[in-house]
């Protein structure tokens, strides 16, 4: 019987190791995945971010912006040929005066979900630089969004 008893204390023992390390291991696996899991939503909501900007950044420069830099093509050729290199900039807070209404629930979003804090109306902004031959789509467009997303 003491044999019995014995060899049922070895077994336990060693799988309460297994289990331990099972245990451990478990855990470990879960903060990774957390980690993944909240690493993937700040560059998720910072990437709808960035995506609503140039959203609302194309159509302030190509429903507005262009249609009012000249009275046709050759004007408006020659005007934008001056910011090539330097580029259109419009802010956030300039960006939420066009079509607010149409705009509004974009705007609602700039908020930082982990800290609470709105995104910098003066610092986020569009930089649109014209390209030949300066039509109203011949641009490409750069996104600078100030929200704390690369804060730690």
């Amino acid at each position: 019987m003491k044999e019995k008893v014995k060899s049922w204390i070895e077994i336990l023992k060693k799988d309460k190791k297994k289990s331990l390390l099972f245990g451990v291991g478990f855990i470990i696996i879960i903060a990774i995945i957390l980690l993944i899991v909240l690493l993937l939503q700040n560059n998720n909501e910072e990437a709808t971010l960035k995506k609503y900007m140039k959203e609302m950044g194309v159509s302030f420069y190509e429903d507005l912006y262009y249609e009012q830099i000249g009275k046709n093509d050759e004007e408006r050729a020659k005007f934008l040929k001056n910011y090539t290199d330097l580029g259109i900039k419009i802010n956030l807070d300039g960006l939420s005066r066009y079509k607010t209404e149409e705009n509004k629930e974009k705007l609602d979003a700039f908020v930082n979900s982990k800290t609470k804090e709105e995104c910098h109306k003066q610092n986020s902004k569009v930089i649109i630089y014209p390209q030949e031959p300066f039509g109203k789509k011949d641009y490409r467009m750069e996104i600078v969004l100030e929200c704390g997303f690369e804060e730690k």
